[in-house]
């Protein structure tokens, strides 16, 4: 973190996930991270965070590890996976865990995962190539069209690898109706129907939602992801350790997307906005 000028780390478990083993056992690592994190940000003031790891299938379990985490760790949000097998973000079985999470205006980390449907699927491709970008589009889109982003709006969402595939196929996001761009901003196409479950539009649910940087770092995927969300909506992210600071860094300064003002809003302003504790 030195070495790449890193300030604060907010820590969060990936790969492999939480999806295999009893309840028990999920229950057990996970509160076994959880704890090791929030000795790491007492260790070191200022310098790292933790999005916490909840057994999201099993309710009770995750009910009971969201309160522990948020209170007791004083966490700074939960950390998903973008499926949990059988289900994707928007099942309703989920819907008693996002009530709680609604309740305490909880940001909410996504990371992708394969889905049980599309593991080694393409011979000698692997699934993190491809799978991880649909995933996490998969899961947006369950989250918008079922309705859980308008029914729960004070959850703020951030997900991973500037969303995945989503801005590329923003138009099938929007009805597949025309799309226009003024200026620079995808804006709701004449004669588009907003989906029952998301009344305000599909448009509306994405610009409340966060992206972060994460091996996306390159000119076609920032550009894409900030003509559909404003430079507000995109947060800093290096997929450490299977990327860096040092090469998120390189690709942001020099795919000449952004202005220097909207870099400084992307390395820190725009975390620190829904982390007010990290605010300098």
């Amino acid at each position: 973190m030195d070495k790449n000028g890193t300030a604060t780390a907010i820590l969060s478990i990936t790969t492999p996930g939480f999806w295999f083993g009893s309840v028990e056992e999920v229950r057990k690592v996970s509160r076994e991270c959880n704890d090791a994190a929030a000795k790491l940000r007492f260790d070191h003031p200022g310098r790292f965070g933790s999005f916490a790891s909840i057994p999201m299938t099993n309710t009770d379990g995750a009910l009971r590890e969201a309160e522990y985490s948020l209170d007791t760790l004083k966490a700074d949000g939960i950390g998903l996976y973008s499926n949990y097998r059988d289900k994707w973000l928007g099942d309703a079985s989920f819907d008693p865990i996002y009530e709680e999470l609604n309740r305490r205006k909880t940001v909410v980390y996504v990371h992708p995962i394969e889905g049980a449907c599309c593991m080694n699927l393409v011979k000698d491709v692997p699934d993190t190539v491809i799978e991880y970008g649909a995933d996490t589009t998969r899961t947006i889109a369950s989250l918008i069209l079922s309705g859980s982003t308008t029914r729960f709006p004070d959850i703020t969402w951030i997900f991973s690898h500037a969303g995945g595939m989503m801005p590329f196929v923003i138009e099938r996001f929007v009805s597949g109706t025309r799309t226009e761009i003024e200026p620079g901003i995808v804006t709701k196409g004449q004669g588009e129907t907003p989906p029952a479950n998301a009344p305000k539009g599909v448009l509306y649910e994405l610009r409340k939602m966060y992206f972060d940087t994460a091996q996306s770092t390159n000119p076609v995927a920032m550009r894409a992801l900030r003509t559909v969300v404003p430079v507000s909506q995109i947060v800093y992210g290096t997929d450490y350790w299977y990327r860096n600071a040092a090469e998120t860094s390189q690709g942001l300064m020099t795919d000449k997307v952004f202005s220097a003002e909207e870099l400084r809003a992307i390395n820190r302003g725009n975390a620190e906005r829904i982390l007010p504790r990290y605010k300098t």
